[in-house]
């Protein structure tokens, strides 16, 4: 039966990261570059990493366990969910969210702790079988192989002065293979440096994670993950040709690729999708349309987010090679984020606030620091040819105002002066009896 999809609604565009065995080489690989791409020369500051290898471990050379990956499965679905509202274009990496946010949970203690492993890891499992998990995962993932390619950096960033806990940066060394630098924050070009590392993570995809560093920031935690792919069977270009595409409010008028061929099909009573392999089959690219009318953001909330990535991996198990016409937009997007409001409607509430107990991420083992950021930016860009996409999540730490017994409320009249301390004289003086009055 012939069957003609149009992709004119595509609900979700995701890369199925189902990788086999393979081998990954240090992704300290990743260490900063001391030279930005036009040549100009930057300070990347001191390596925390040189007195600390990685622990000897066996890679499994297989996908984490069911129940981990149902965990990551369950992770990836909610935060989707949560992103997709009141937004138009959406497209997170839930791995790289993951990955940033596993490092930043070696630092935790307490309840930020048990917080921060319910959002992670709702059936109790404890931060070591995360970083296992993680590690295992990341041996899966990463890959250099004829035409396919996915690179996975992790990196830590200290203000100067900052001790960080030997324990943090051994366990981010051994399960993450992070590297850890020391900047001077104060210098406007310690931004530079770390978004010169995010951009050449990225093969310059995402240029920069960091706007400005605030004065409270004492380290970003950041991850990058890079994918390219070509299509198993590319579209033609010259079958490239434009088409309108019913955007919400309006109507758009974009270059869609075309292919009359067999390609994996699926269909229920919810959806119909098809499925596009990558020239590495152990990935493929898949678009799913919704009934006409359908909203998909409305569509994603109603979902329980514990099924419904395995839902989608059984639908496209289920597909079948169909004839048919296929229209897909060729396209280039991109997606920034605080991702604040989603983690903490996800339960992680406590690690953004004063309440925080980050006191494993410092050698004095004080607490005191909090989740300020978590940002999140994406680029994928899907032509006739095959696929490149790149996320970056940057954990941003702040340290809070120091805490005292004293206070001190100037809420009843009182003196107030300015002063020449070089000669101590009084340059200004006076009594300061109503601050609504002339």
């Amino acid at each position: 039966m012939r069957h003609r999809i149009i992709a004119l609604l595509a609900l979700i565009s995701v890369i199925l990261l189902m990788a086999n065995g393979c081998s990954l080489t240090d992704i300290r690989k990743t260490e900063p570059a001391a030279t930005t791409t036009a040549g100009t020369q930057v300070d990347v500051g001191s390596d925390l990493m040189s007195g600390i290898s990685a622990e000897p471990y066996t890679v499994s050379g297989q996908p984490p366990d069911t129940e981990v990956s149902d965990d990551i499965s369950r992770f990836a679905a909610d935060l989707l969910i949560r992103s997709s509202s009141n937004k138009e274009n959406v497209m997170v990496s839930p791995a790289s969210v993951f990955l940033a946010l596993s490092m930043t949970l070696n630092g935790a203690r307490g309840e930020t702790e048990a917080a921060m492993l319910k959002v992670l890891a709702d059936q109790g499992l404890t931060t070591d079988q995360i970083n296992t998990a993680a590690r295992d995962w990341l041996h899966l993932l990463e890959k250099t192989d004829g035409k396919t390619s996915i690179s996975i950096a992790n990196s830590i960033w200290f203000r100067n002065g900052f001790s960080p806990s030997l324990s943090f940066l051994q366990h981010n060394a051994t399960y993450y293979g992070a590297g850890a630098r020391q900047l001077d924050f104060a210098d406007a070009a310690a931004k530079d440096t770390i978004n010169n590392w995010v951009k050449e993570n990225t093969q310059g995809l995402i240029e920069a994670i960091v706007d400005q560093i605030n004065p409270t920031t004492v380290m970003y935690l950041i991850n990058t993950l890079y994918f390219k792919a070509d299509w198993e069977t590319p579209f033609l270009q010259h079958e490239t040709r434009q088409r309108p595409f019913q955007a919400p409010n309006q109507t758009v008028t974009v270059d869609f690729m075309h292919r009359t061929d067999m390609v994996s099909y699926f269909n229920d009573d919810q959806v119909s999708g098809i499925v596009l392999p990558y020239d590495d089959t152990n990935f493929a690219y898949f678009a799913m349309l919704l009934p006409e009318g359908t909203d998909p953001s409305a569509w994603l909330a109603g979902q329980d987010a514990s099924v419904l990535f395995k839902q989608i991996n059984t639908w496209i198990s289920a597909s079948e090679p169909t004839h048919m016409t296929l229209a897909l937009p060729r396209y280039k997007v991109s997606y920034d984020d605080s991702l604040n409001n989603e983690l903490e409607s996800m339960g992680m509430a406590v690690a953004f606030g004063g309440q925080a107990d980050f006191s494993g991420l410092r050698e004095d083992g004080n607490s005191g620091l909090y989740i300020s950021e978590v940002r999140h930016k994406t680029v994928i860009n899907v032509d006739e040819k095959g696929t490149e996409a790149a996320a970056a999540t940057s954990v941003a730490i702040d340290e809070s105002a120091a805490w005292s017994e004293l206070e001190m409320i100037f809420d009843r009249p009182f003196i107030y002066g300015i002063m020449d301390l070089q000669t101590g004289l009084p340059l200004f003086a006076g009594i300061l009896k109503n601050p609504a009055g002339q």
